[in-house]
């Protein structure tokens, strides 16, 4: 019997979030989460791990085994308070014969409203955009909620696995995105102006509480088994 092999996506990740000196988290809002790190349960195993850094408030980062039929990984930034950036977020879950992926920076305002964020941040996304738009099986993200959230230039496909290479392939907008972002955060500065920073706080609770909505169902199928109890109902509050 062959071995399945599965993308490198976290490793891929954590080499790029290594470039904001991270510091692990070990409690979060009061409650301990160094304990939820790896976790087994009835469906397969799971290992989440989170982290600060100089103008983030959280950086994690998720992969959950179904069993050996799905790698399901996760991937957030939220920006820390009185910053701007936007959020970044990235959802990848991997079959034998297909990858379901989603990537964006998610704006933390009203960028059809707010037009030097737009002009910033997500219109310089534009040609990252254009050069994955011919990936195969790119779609619409299919959860209204986290479309609605999403910018214009989000990444989002169901890629068949037809041939060697694939799986990389599926990977480079996530790890690109990334790249992008860390560029944003080298030059980011705290914004000043008090409206600005009550509207950031706002939109950040909002897609907050639409991802916890989406995780809450996502872990409800066989990803959540893979978990077992105590890491899935943990897993929303570590990640965001």
């Amino acid at each position: 019997m062959v071995e399945k092999t599965w993308a490198p996506y976290c490793e891929k990740m954590k080499e790029h979030l290594d470039q904001l000196s991270l510091v692990r988290l070990t409690q979060w809002q009061g409650a301990d989460i160094a304990g939820a790190e790896h976790s087994a349960g009835p469906g397969g195993s799971g290992t989440v791990q989170a982290f600060t850094a100089d103008k983030i408030e959280k950086a994690a980062i998720a992969r959950i085994m179904a069993g050996d039929a799905v790698q399901y990984g996760i991937c957030t930034i939220f920006p820390a308070e009185g910053f701007d950036l936007p959020i970044y977020f990235s959802r990848w879950e991997e079959r034998a014969d297909s990858i379901s992926i989603l990537v964006d920076l998610v704006p933390t305002v009203d960028s059809l409203v707010d037009e030097p964020y737009r002009k910033k941040y997500i219109e310089t996304l534009g040609p990252l955009w254009d050069k994955y738009s011919n990936l195969p099986g790119m779609a619409p993200e299919e959860n209204d909620a986290v479309r609605a959230v999403c910018s214009i230039v989000y990444t989002a496909a169901v890629i068949p696995i037809e041939r060697e290479g694939m799986r990389l392939a599926a990977l480079a907008p996530h790890t690109e995105y990334l790249k992008k972002y860390l560029e944003f955060h080298q030059s980011a500065v705290p914004v000043e102006d008090p409206q600005k920073l009550q509207e950031i706080k706002r939109k950040i609770a909002a897609v907050k509480a639409t991802l916890r909505d989406y995780f809450k169902g996502a872990l409800a199928g066989p990803v959540g088994q893979g978990l077992g109890a105590g890491l899935s109902e943990q897993l929303s509050d570590i990640l965001l």
